[in-house]
């Protein structure tokens, strides 16, 4: 079975759970933990949700001829129960997670480079953004980047949502490989002239990775028109290399800390 077809069947069966405690509960089937109630339905749904709206969204068309986006906060705006007029507040989210690649410019998470300035695009394997640096944020970070109004709470428990949703796919498809490597590279990192001629580098955060390696058009679509420039797509330098295990217990770890994070923000807004 291919990675696509993999990628497809891994989205329909996703369902990870993000409690109204502070619980990720593994719900994907193999060695599913079972929980009972009206928490495990709305996570489940929740998490069902979170991967409709990713599958809805179109791939980039090639050549490119206007710009396409995808942002946690656009995703957000999108949920049935999103409180009106949400949107303006969800606008710093873009330095959280958004992609953007057009004819003009490309970027990660609100840093956007005009192509003439691109040097080369690397790219890295699936298994190594599992466990590499992007998942190194602070929800109290998260938190200070939207203003203190209404919504505030609820839209930064979608963003660990939908977080945890996609870590959890990300999950199943390293653990599920059968060689322990993913053989698809994605291209997350662009590396591009600054203004005093100096190299810098834009690295797709969190939300953006996960992106990438659930949307694998998008990371192509970047690539080749790249290549389409005459801007090299070279392979980055590898992080530490992890086994299969590591990087999965890696995942749950890290997911681990997001859902206690989100238990922290429902108790602290009980308290007030």
């Amino acid at each position: 079975m291919g990675l696509r077809d993999r990628v497809g069947d891994a989205r329909r069966t996703a369902s990870a759970a993000l409690d109204t405690g502070a619980h990720a509960v593994r719900a994907t089937g193999r060695g599913a933990t079972r929980v009972g109630g009206t928490a495990a339905a709305a996570a489940k749904d929740g998490n069902d949700w979170v991967m409709e709206q990713l599958r809805s969204v179109p791939p980039p068309v090639l050549p490119l001829t206007e710009e396409w986006r995808l942002s946690i906060g656009a995703l957000i705006t999108r949920h049935p129960k999103a409180p009106a007029l949400i949107g303006k507040l969800l606008s710093p989210l873009d330095s959280f997670g958004a992609i953007a690649v057009g004819p003009k410019e490309i970027g990660f998470d609100g840093d956007e480079v005009e192509w003439e300035r691109v040097l080369e695009i690397r790219t890295r394997m699936v298994g190594e953004l599992a466990a590499g640096a992007v998942w190194d944020f602070a929800i109290d970070d998260l938190r200070n980047r939207l203003p203190p109004v209404p919504g505030r709470k609820w839209a930064v428990t979608k963003v660990l949502q939908i977080v945890m949703a996609m870590s959890v796919d990300l999950e199943d498809r390293i653990e599920d490989d059968p060689q322990g490597e993913l053989p698809d590279r994605v291209a997350c990192e662009i590396v591009y002239r600054g203004r005093i001629r100096k190299e810098k580098t834009v690295t797709a955060g969190l939300f953006s990775s996960l992106a990438l390696c659930m949307m694998p058009q998008v990371g192509e679509a970047l690539a080749q028109s790249a290549a389409e420039r005459g801007i090299p797509v070279v392979h980055a330098e590898r992080h530490k290399t992890l086994s299969v295990n590591e990087r999965v217990a890696t995942l749950r770890k890290r997911r681990a800390a997001l859902a206690a994070s989100a238990g922290e923000l429902e108790s602290a807004a009980e308290e007030k």
